[in-house]
């Protein structure tokens, strides 16, 4: 059976769900990224946090929300 992982979810805001992710190259942030996100912070105070190496903002509802 896999490990489970526990995450400090409180860290982040209701609608902010970045995934792990392997590290970005500069040319992969864009389509993976929301840099201007007002949950953004809270998403890398978190993964700052976890033992995660990278992130995905590709899934959260906050990304698919932007604006194009």
């Amino acid at each position: 059976m896999p490990q489970a992982e526990i995450y400090r979810i409180y860290l982040l805001r209701q609608d902010a769900r970045p995934r792990r992710h392997e590290p970005l190259t500069f040319h992969q942030v864009q389509s993976h990224r929301y840099i201007d996100c007002p949950c953004y912070a809270d998403c890398l105070q978190f993964v700052a946090q976890s033992p995660w190496r990278g992130f995905s903002c590709d899934r959260c509802p906050c990304f698919t929300k932007r604006p194009n």
